[in-house]
């Protein structure tokens, strides 16, 4: 059964349930996806200032960078599936 059809013999208040669990269960997931793009976004400049570089994009550095983005913009695009509750 697909919960993104809104079937006839749903009651509204059953509606606004699923509709809320699947909200709650996206935003899980996209906190999931921000939270790990923080902490890339934590390694790739902690990391070599620890080993004292001063250049933050050698050994690596920009790819975790474009890793952390790539992670926001997975966050960010996941929000827009959010279906209305009311």
């Amino acid at each position: 059964m697909d919960e993104g059809i809104a079937q006839p013999g749903l009651s509204v208040s059953e509606r606004k349930h699923r509709a809320k669990r699947f909200n709650e269960g996206l935003k899980l997931t996209a906190t999931l996806f921000n939270s790990s793009a923080i902490a890339t976004i934590g390694i790739a400049v902690i990391n070599p200032l620890a080993q004292r570089h001063l250049d933050l994009l050698a050994d690596g550095g920009w790819t975790l960078l474009i890793a952390a983005i790539v992670l926001h913009l997975i966050d960010q695009i996941m929000i827009r599936f959010l279906r209305p509750e009311d």
